[in-house]
């Protein structure tokens, strides 16, 4: 079950197809960044895939506070960004088939592969 509070990386292929690693979000004007790779101590940790790097990308979470409104006091929105680490054999975004380029913005539900295994980045809807 998912927290409003939360953002989730989901396994979408590979032997850990299905599972979930769970983060909290950021506080307002807060910034999180999630290691990828194969070394132990990784945020999403894939040490089954040899395509992998050690330390292979970064996924940034960054909640930016907006303007009040009447009916919410204290808005914010959620951004994201994928990195490569410098990687051997780059990471890839949906279907393109370049490796991305320095940061790149990174939408809810969106599949990236890391080596051979693909990714999603889920966020829970607003309450």
């Amino acid at each position: 079950m998912f927290s409003a509070k939360e953002v989730s990386i989901t396994y979408m292929s590979g032997p850990l197809d299905g599972k979930v690693v769970r983060f909290e979000q950021p506080d307002v004007g807060e910034e999180l960044v999630i290691a990828v790779g194969r070394r132990d101590g990784c945020d999403i940790h894939l040490p089954l895939d040899n395509q992998v790097s050690r330390v292979h990308a970064r996924i940034g979470i960054v909640n930016n506070e907006v303007t009040a409104s009447e009916s919410v006091s204290h808005p914010f929105v959620l951004s994201f960004w994928l990195q490569d680490a410098g990687s051997r054999n780059g990471t890839f975004v949906e279907r393109e088939k370049a490796p991305i380029k320095g940061r790149v913005s990174l939408r809810p539900g969106t599949l990236f592969r890391i080596g051979r295994t693909w990714l999603r980045l889920d966020v829970p809807m607003s309450l």
